[in-house]
């Protein structure tokens, strides 16, 4: 259960892990049962909520970045992040493309990508944390500040990968198995944590709460420049 700036900041490094990558030889017995635990609940979940709050810190800008909302998913590839606060704005994905919509702002931003059904394998569902063994070196931290979690620490094996990610920390739930915290670290210094709470898992979400319809008078671009980019839709 990525949440929305994460998810796509990896989209844009291609960091897409082989399907079945079995776990490596000689990894932390703590580390591997985690992970283990993690991956084998995740058969039994069709759907998910959750409220969230994200802080990105920018370079850029004296001030973190605050903002908080509900997060939806639905199995196999749908995904919705409500912002809320400070202001509205919508982001959808699904297995065809991206969906970013400012309705104070009566603009859009669309993008149809190939990396789809990818991403949607990416994000949820699946042995999401044994595919990534291979392209990240992954340790288990004692310096974990939230009770009742594992914090794994993900750092990018590749040269590629680290020029956009320094690191991604990972605060799993023992209980619902799932992440109650993910802080993401660019290469540059920037930032984003996004912390989970109110998690619901298999709540009753109807499909028509990720149909996004745009109001004629709404401006559509092909692009997610401004969501990501931290300027609009604040």
């Amino acid at each position: 259960m990525l949440g929305g700036a994460v998810v796509l900041g990896l989209l844009g490094a291609g960091l897409f892990a082989q399907e079945g990558a079995p776990l490596p030889s000689g990894i932390d017995p703590a580390l591997a049962a985690a992970i283990r635990r993690f991956d084998g609940a995740q058969g039994n979940i069709q759907r998910i909520s959750a409220h969230f709050r994200e802080v990105k810190t920018l370079a850029l800008l004296k001030a973190p970045v605050v903002q908080s909302g509900e997060f939806y998913h639905t199995k196999p590839d749908k995904f919705l992040w409500e912002y809320r606060n400070p202001t509205e704005k919508l982001l959808m994905l699904d297995a065809t493309g991206i969906i970013a919509y400012y309705p104070r702002e009566k603009r859009a931003e669309e993008i149809k990508t190939r990396f789809g059904k990818r991403i949607v394998k990416y994000l949820g569902l699946g042995s999401v944390l044994e595919d990534l063994t291979g392209e990240y070196e992954m340790s288990l931290s004692k310096e974990n500040q939230i009770p009742n979690t594992d914090l794994l620490v993900l750092k990018p094996r590749g040269k590629r990968i680290q020029k956009r990610i320094a690191e991604i920390r990972i605060w799993l739930d023992r209980e619902i198995n799932q992440p109650r915290a993910i802080e993401y670290l660019e290469a540059d210094g920037d930032s984003t944590h996004l912390a989970f709470d109110q998690i619901a898992i298999n709540p009753e979400i109807s499909l028509s709460k990720y149909e996004i319809k745009l109001p004629n008078d709404v401006t559509v671009t092909n692009s997610l420049s401004g969501f990501f980019g931290g300027g609009s839709g604040r």
